[in-house]
């Protein structure tokens, strides 16, 4: 355990996976178009924290898993990319914005960003009304896969607790999603197959419509790794914001296997002993 726990600790520290010269990060939901009575809009920030220039690119996949079309431009309104990718080149400390146009029908789906270089970001996704004044706005940390993970519910009081989860793997993923009460009992639990490259945005009482309102924890996993992220939304829509997972240890895995997700030390490394 102690050896996971280290191994996981120096992933989220060096905040990338893959080799030394490839960075790979995820942006586990991203919204883009209009909806009857306005729109959403997607803002991307990304800056280069080494000291050395960083080429890649932003990568966009629908929910079914097909290119995300979308149209993107710089502060200064000018276009970027085209089609589902955005390229980039960012001396050292150097940022970019990039804010998509809204345009289409609302469309769903999660980016990847990769680089020669170690990169960071945020995204925004923003809800416009009719004349194109904000409603409101939350931001979607960048993340790495994980295996098993847990965001917090509460849909007391009418509130709306929602999960976005993406796979992005070349193969399917069988993922197991588990609600639990403040106890830490179960109350119900259900299997969903999501295939590669494939992203899903549901609201708890979507996922299980018999449950009624409470606080507690929702918790999925899978064998590979995945992306996600929570959403909350006030009773009427118009109030939101994002809830970031947690890194969930030893609940339901089985002892003898390892955690899906962790890079064993001997593949990074690390020179540590169990």
């Amino acid at each position: 355990m102690r050896r996971v726990l280290l191994a996981f600790i120096f992933i989220v520290a060096c905040s990338a996976i893959g080799s030394a010269q490839q960075y790979t990060f995820y942006f586990p939901h991203i919204a883009n178009g209009a909806y009857p009575g306005g729109s959403w809009k997607t803002t991307i920030f990304i800056t280069n924290s080494s000291g050395a220039t960083a080429s890649g690119s932003i990568t966009f996949n629908a929910d079914d898993g097909s290119p995300f079309n979308i149209q993107f431009v710089n502060e200064t309104g000018a276009p970027v990319g085209g089609g589902n990718s955005i390229p980039f080149q960012l001396g050292p400390g150097e940022t970019r914005k990039m804010i998509s146009n809204g345009a289409g029908g609302l469309t769903t789906g999660f980016a990847t960003i990769t680089a020669n270089a170690a990169v960071l970001g945020t995204s925004m996704f923003t809800q416009l009304n009719s004349v194109g004044q904000m409603l409101g706005e939350a931001g979607v940390p960048l993340a790495i896969p994980i295996g098993k993970q847990a965001i917090f519910v509460d849909t007391l009081n009418g509130f709306k607790t929602g999960v976005a989860i993406a796979n992005p793997n070349t193969a399917s993923l069988e993922i197991h999603l588990e609600l639990l009460n403040q106890s830490g009992q179960m109350v119900t639990s259900t299997v969903r197959t999501l295939g590669p490259l494939q992203h899903f945005s549901l609201f708890v009482n979507e996922l299980f419509p018999a449950v009624g309102p409470m606080v507690g924890r929702l918790q999925f996993y899978c064998t590979n790794p995945m992306v996600g992220i929570g959403l909350r939304f006030d009773p009427s829509f118009a109030l939101f914001t994002t809830l970031p997972p947690v890194a969930v240890v030893g609940l339901i895995w089985p002892t003898d296997m390892e955690m899906p997700g962790v890079i064993r030390k001997e593949e990074l490394q690390f020179g540590v002993t169990a």
